[in-house]
């Protein structure tokens, strides 16, 4: 075998999970779960103002033909 080997092959390959391992990897959990809770709530909140807004500019577009159609223009024709 190549001496390049050598040290894997009698290597221990071996990663003791101590309690700072474990707590590491729990924040490091939690904190992911938290940031996609995040994201969930606030793809929530954008469909909503989305929704909200479009709501208002339908209102508006409502209003106005309502008030042009009681005031229609008297176009001249030539």
């Amino acid at each position: 075998m190549s001496p390049i080997f050598s040290y894997v092959k009698y290597s221990e390959a071996s990663f003791p999970m101590t309690g700072q391992y474990t707590a590491l990897l729990l924040i490091t959990s939690a904190i992911w779960v938290l940031l996609w809770f995040g994201y969930r709530q606030n793809k929530i909140n954008d469909e909503i103002k989305k929704k909200e807004k479009e709501e208002r500019i339908n209102k508006k577009v409502k209003r106005r033909k309502k008030l042009e159609s009681l005031y229609p223009t008297n176009k001249k024709t030539v």
